[in-house]
């Protein structure tokens, strides 16, 4: 079963910084991230059952690059809410202390 995917607005936000912080370190590093997100997102469209880290959200690494998918998984609805995605290198707690309203939805 296929489920439908929602991004929190604030994910776009997420995948804009990661693009310009990885084509500033290397030309191209940016394209390639966001390829491999949208692989990563048919990965979990078809099979959403990862760990849960943390409050019922689900946590899954990209492969190449270090930044990881947070997501909750609606069963019942079939839906997956992408909440973020973050550098596991860069400092990740400081994300979510601004979002500390999104685990409450």
């Amino acid at each position: 079963m296929i489920y439908t995917i929602i991004a929190d607005p604030k994910v776009k936000e997420d995948l804009k910084e990661a693009r310009d912080f990885l084509n500033s370190r290397r030309n191209g590093f940016g394209k390639k991230f966001l390829s491999e997100y949208k692989a990563t997102l048919k990965h979990i469209q078809k099979s959403p059952i990862f760990q849960i880290r943390y409050d019922d959200i689900h946590c899954l690494p990209m492969k190449t690059f270090k930044y990881m998918i947070h997501f909750k998984v609606n069963e019942i609805n079939k839906t997956i809410h992408i909440y973020a995605v973050l550098s596991t290198y860069l400092n990740p707690d400081k994300n979510w202390i601004k979002r500390g309203d999104v685990l409450r939805k």
